[in-house]
């Protein structure tokens, strides 16, 4: 998926402006085209341009301030919404219908759907994936491009590592969904992707009891009080909470409710299939385990 040809058009237009500018206030190369239709640039030189603007605030802020173009009030703020930008090393990992998938891997896992520009990323990025790469993410009307240039690192990765790339997408997606749009202000969108993502761990709970061997009934019981867990304690917390960031806190309150006592063996089982998919570690496992046996 890409941007449209008039949102191609417009973005580049807005772009050259700006790195026209920025290569004036600094003198970085001579002779800079500012528009694309001017000749052919050197991705070097809108490389060393773009660095500078991106590691310098002021050079955007002042572009705005100054519209040396005399770019219409929509382009302006559309420039402005840049100030929301990801940089970062990214592993492209999958190409879909709507968008590439970009997986950001410091701190915790983030997933973005991002858009190419005159060319889909999958044109684009021409290599086996999982690829990482070097990008600058930006907002563009309410979806995700990239600032027209990246980094591809000469790495290939082995089973070990693509298997964990793997296991952090899951995490990215099931905490945070794939992140379409930079300019959100609220939590709305996190928040329904935690309602879905929890749905697929129990799917997957589910699953595990019936490969497990329990009966059939013994599977609806368990997961029936685990879906009332995370229903009605996990999701209606504020913010919403994932099953992935589970702790001793959310079983201390689930137990303090009448009633609760009856349901330790169906949540101890939900623990434990958390911990041998992944989703919580040993220790948090370990932490809970009191609430789990009285």
């Amino acid at each position: 998926m890409k941007l449209s040809s008039d949102e191609c058009q417009r973005f580049y237009q807005i772009w050259w402006s700006l790195l026209g500018y920025v290569n004036r206030q600094k003198n970085l190369v001579p002779n800079f085209s500012i528009t694309h239709q001017d000749g052919e640039v050197d991705p070097r030189d809108a490389w060393k341009i773009r660095n500078v603007l991106w590691e310098s605030p002021d050079d955007l802020l002042g572009y705005i301030a100054n519209n040396p173009d005399g770019l219409s009030d929509r382009d302006l703020a559309l420039v402005a919404s840049w100030r929301k930008r990801v940089s970062g090393d990214f592993y492209v990992m999958r190409h879909l219908k709507k968008h590439t998938i970009f997986l950001l891997t410091s701190k915790k896992p983030v997933a973005y759907g991002v858009l190419g520009l005159a060319s889909t990323l999958d044109e684009a990025v021409q290599a086996p994936l999982p690829v990482l790469i070097k990008a600058v993410l930006l907002p563009y009307e309410g979806q995700i491009i990239y600032d027209g240039l990246f980094m591809s690192y000469p790495v290939t990765f082995g089973r070990g590592i693509r298997n964990s790339l793997t296991q952090s997408l899951k995490q990215a997606t099931e905490v945070s969904g794939i992140i379409t749009s930079l300019n959100r202000d609220d939590n709305s969108g996190a928040s329904e992707a935690i309602v879905e993502g929890n749905k697929k761990i129990m799917v997957e709970f589910s699953k595990s009891l019936t490969k497990a061997g329990l009966s059939t009934p013994l599977v609806l019981r368990h997961v029936s009080i685990a879906e009332d867990f995370v229903t009605n304690h996990l999701q209606t917390a504020s913010p919403p909470r994932s099953l992935r960031q589970l702790d001793e806190e959310d079983l201390h309150r689930y137990f303090a409710q009448p009633g609760s006592s009856s349901h330790r063996v169906s949540i101890k089982r939900l623990v434990k299939f958390l911990l041998d998919s992944e989703r919580i570690d040993w220790d948090t496992a370990q932490s809970m385990a009191g609430w789990l046996i009285k």
